[in-house]
């Protein structure tokens, strides 16, 4: 008994954790342009075009602050 509550209280602490840093840092650098907003051209090492994925922001929406914003959109939508 004693350690599921402790687990319990781990996995808690953990995504409080989390949601407090997707609160403080809701946008995070692109996994595709590692945040430069546009791919480097692999024949020479000039910038060739916008990061799709991104859409050349360089900046993502973090997968955490996303849930947060829906679930605070249908809540202000069911009143």
């Amino acid at each position: 008994m004693r350690g599921t509550v402790t687990a319990t209280g781990i996995v808690l602490a953990v995504l409080l954790a989390y949601a407090l840093s997707c609160a403080i840092r809701p946008f995070r650098d692109c996994w595709l342009c590692d945040g430069r907003g546009h791919h480097r051209a692999k024949s020479n090492r000039k910038l060739s075009r916008p990061c799709w994925w991104c859409k050349g922001a360089g900046k993502r929406l973090r997968y955490g602050r996303r849930a947060w914003n829906r679930a605070r959109r249908v809540h202000r939508d069911a009143r």
